[in-house]
């Protein structure tokens, strides 16, 4: 595989399976996520080639344990998808058999959050 993409973008990842929030605070959290997403991925989307593999890393002052990290990052991946996979009704792209999808988690220093995400292309 050759890494083709990679970005770090300055949002916060939560471990969303242990956050109870309303609806509305859900919300805005992905919308905030999907817009920073676009903004650092959105510009390069013409240039990623399929099939790829796109791995994401949370990076915190903690870490979470697999199965939150996985769900923590379910709306980052659909709006991935989308980007890259457009036409679909939102959050059906992930399921593209095009699309591989790893996860992994980095410690950063206190108060550091982040989300890297590096695309390459499947060979």
């Amino acid at each position: 595989m050759k890494r083709k993409m990679k970005t770090t973008i300055p949002i916060r990842i939560h471990s969303e399976a242990n956050l109870h929030q309303h609806w509305t605070k859900n919300h805005a959290r992905h919308r905030k996520q999907r817009g920073a997403i676009s903004l650092f991925l959105g510009p390069h989307k013409d240039s990623i080639k399929l099939p790829c593999i796109i791995t994401m890393i949370r990076i915190g002052p903690r870490f979470i344990d697999d199965d939150n990290l996985v769900y923590s990052m379910k709306s980052c991946r659909d709006y991935i998808a989308d980007l890259l996979i457009p036409g679909l009704a939102m959050g059906r792209a992930d399921a593209d058999p095009r699309l591989k999808f790893e996860y992994g988690q980095e410690k950063g220093n206190v108060r550091e959050y982040a989300l890297r995400i590096e695309i390459g292309e499947l060979i």
